[in-house]
């Protein structure tokens, strides 16, 4: 889609859409609403039967005026971030159910807020929620995305906002089609040649290591997952130099599992259907790794990401086996449906011995644990490191992706003990699965700081929500750019 803005109001013909924002106290007061920027063309509108509650919308189109969408924004003193970008987002997806192929947001006023936080928001709002995945649809009548988009809005950045907001979005976008395409078309194989292909347009360096290569570095536990699958396992290293003359480096890790059966222990048919999703988190991180590089981020990003299935077959591993990880430990097989945090165990290690971040965090749609917990809206996260924490909490504060802080009590420590080995990937409690989980990947970072940030609810709705839509939701991908922007 096209993205640009103006300053004003003009040139707006009669076949054109405006999208224009009025909170339940302005549209009550006539001289309130004689000020408002637009009001041109609410002017002789019979809004008796607008509510203008949040995201309320009423549509007309009067004689020789464009066309308007007019979108309530409700009490605006209790309007914060997060409600402004859904307001936006209902309009732009009224905009789609009537196929509007063009429009023009003009950007509201909101006392207390600064104009360009409000047009990040509006914008942000507007974009991610101009998505739909029709790729399997023989018709694609009922709704389409808008092709062009224009912010009208006095702020002087406005183009530097809009620029980035729309390189979040559109890798928002190629985010959320890898996760809800189906796994003949993504998976490890086709998931590294994309990988390439991105880091060649966006001037990163990647490496791929085949099953060969895999088997030559002993990555046991990946090896061991990948088993059961005709498709053989890969592992992409893409690496991000924005800042030569530094030394430090953000380490990305995001668990590839491009389906996931639940192996010998196999998954329920219910819960099995969507397991194309099980690759959220290597998405986010790719899709991550191609916005820093597009904005040309000042930092030092390198990526892991272990790709494999988890198939049943003969030779599928097996509950009991025991296999040795890529820094040495021996792990237990105590499910083999807990087989994300065996691939991202090789994943850690080998990103802390080979290349020695300062900083490593991982994500995962890792434990159903962390959905009964949480529900859709809100990722779990653990970390070993306070200043970490405060740096991902701000990142969500910024973005609108909602997580939560779990504990690393000492009382979790001996959960993933096994008898016969060094470690079992299934803690023989069956509560607290989402520290659990983390708890096992602990034992693969020894000194660098990191933090699990587990996605099993979040990258994947069961309904729309806002501007996010149902199925995939490309949820981390701001927030992980917005913290490695702001890392010190």
């Amino acid at each position: 889609m096209k993205v640009t803005h103006r300053s004003e109001l003009t040139r707006l013909k009669k076949d054109e859409h405006v999208i224009l924002f009025i909170d339940d106290k302005t549209k009550g007061d006539d001289k309130m609403i004689s000020g408002l920027r637009g009001s041109e063309f609410i002017k002789d509108a019979d809004l008796s039967s607008f509510k203008s509650s949040a995201s309320d919308i009423f549509y007309f189109n009067l004689k020789d005026r464009p066309g308007v969408v007019l979108c309530g924004l409700g009490d605006i003193t209790k309007l914060n971030p997060e409600g402004i970008r859904n307001c936006a987002a209902a309009a732009v997806k009224f905009c789609m159910s009537k196929k509007i192929n063009s429009v023009t947001v003009i950007e509201p006023i909101i006392e207390g807020l600064k104009q360009e936080d409000v047009l990040r928001y509006v914008a942000e709002g507007a974009l991610l929620a101009n998505y739909i995945f029709d790729k399997y649809k023989s018709e694609k009548d009922r709704e389409s995305p808008v092709a062009k988009m224009e912010f009208c809005t006095e702020v002087k950045s406005a183009a530097s906002i809009l620029k980035e907001v729309e390189v979040l979005s559109s890798n928002t976008w190629l985010c959320r089609d890898l996760v809800n395409d189906i796994t003949d078309e993504v998976n490890p194989v086709t998931f590294a040649q994309l990988a390439e292909k991105i880091s060649g347009d966006s001037g990163m360096t990647c490496k791929v290591f085949d099953k060969k290569e895999i088997v030559k570095k002993k990555m046991g536990l990946l090896l061991a997952v990948n088993r059961g699958s005709v498709v053989e396992p890969r592992v992409v290293v893409l690496e991000y130099k924005g800042d030569p003359g530094s030394k430090k480096v953000f380490g990305l890790i995001g668990k590839g599992i491009t389906f996931d059966s639940g192996g010998m222990d196999l998954k329920p048919a219910a819960s099995m259907e969507t397991m194309r999703c099980d690759m959220a988190g290597a998405a986010t991180v790719l899709c991550s790794m191609k916005s820093i590089a597009e904005l040309k981020l000042k930092k030092n990003v390198t990526a892991v990401i272990p790709l494999t299935e988890n198939m049943l077959s003969s030779n599928a591993f097996r509950p009991g086996d025991i296999y040795k990880a890529y820094n040495g430990k021996t792990v237990e097989i105590g499910n083999t449906d807990a087989e994300g945090r065996l691939i991202l165990a090789d994943a850690l290690s080998y990103m802390e011995k080979e290349i020695k971040p300062d900083m490593i965090t991982d994500l995962a749609t890792l434990t159903g644990a962390c959905v009964v917990t949480f529900g859709e809206t809100v990722a779990a996260y653990l970390t070993t490191d306070d200043v970490l924490a405060s740096a991902i909490e701000s990142a969500s504060a910024a973005t609108g992706e909602k997580l939560w802080r779990l504990p690393f009590f000492d009382d979790y420590e001996d959960r993933m003990k096994s008898d016969v080995a060094d470690l079992n990937n299934m803690a023989a409690e069956k509560n607290a699965g989402t520290i659990s989980g983390a708890v096992f990947l602990k034992n693969f970072v020894e000194k660098t700081p990191w933090a699990h940030i587990d996605i099993a609810g979040t990258a994947w709705y069961s309904k729309a929500r806002g501007y996010r839509p149902k199925n995939a939701t490309g949820y981390g991908l701001r927030l992980v750019v917005d913290l490695i922007k702001d890392w010190k």
